[in-house]
């Protein structure tokens, strides 16, 4: 029996549909602007608090200053770096928004683009970004752009401890494999196995995750 598949089952049955939770990440249908800001929060919540990450996310939409190509040409960091620095890591954090926004914008022209781009062939063009590796890059192909790309990272390791998972190794790249190899390739389904282990976790009284408005 595919354990995984069937633990997936369990929780969704047990917690509901994530669309609930994460109402824009899980969208089944995303404007451009979203995926921008998606996209952003990605980078934002970078070893902080999703709370923290999304504060810092308001402070650049109230400012105007969430567009991908706005970040990508400004030339003085400093009012950037002001309004993210709720979410940490603000002497990095906005150098990384402005590699990724260039990334974007020279790459791609643009995140339109980037949908029809191979999954596989995009994740190692993003991993050479300045400040983007494997949990980032995954979190950016699945929700802001919509690829079926399992994320791993502390919450999912902890999952794979709890129920007892079996992998090769416990390392991020096996475990991506493993969840991956024993689920359809579906990004639904990816999004929803990763916000329900968040909340397997934190539990279903864990606040929902705000909703991006502009």
């Amino acid at each position: 029996m595919n354990k995984i598949l069937t633990l997936y089952k369990e929780l969704l049955k047990k917690y509901g549909d994530p669309e609930e939770l994460w109402p824009d990440w899980c969208s089944k249908k995303k404007a451009l602007k979203t995926r921008e800001l998606i996209a952003l929060g990605a980078i934002l919540t970078q070893r902080t608090s999703w709370r923290n990450a999304n504060l810092a996310l308001k402070n650049l939409v109230d400012a105007n200053i969430y567009q991908l190509e706005k970040i990508a040409k400004l030339n003085d960091l400093t009012e950037i770096t002001k309004l993210i620095r709720v979410a940490g890591f603000y002497t990095t954090k906005p150098k990384r928004l402005q590699s990724f926004s260039k990334f974007v914008l020279n790459e791609y022209s643009g995140i339109k683009k980037m949908l029809t781009e191979d999954k596989n062939i995009l994740r190692e063009k993003l991993l050479q970004v300045y400040g983007i590796g494997p949990e980032t890059a995954d979190t950016l192909l699945l929700y802001a752009l919509d690829k079926p790309s399992f994320v791993i990272d502390e919450y999912a390791k902890r999952f794979v401890e709890k129920y007892s998972i079996e992998a090769d190794s416990k390392d991020s790249d096996s475990l991506k494999k493993t969840f991956e190899d024993s689920l359809p390739q579906d990004t639904i389904l990816f999004q929803n196995y990763h916000v329900l282990i968040i909340v397997d976790q934190k539990g279903i009284g864990w606040s929902k995750m705000d909703k991006l408005s502009l």
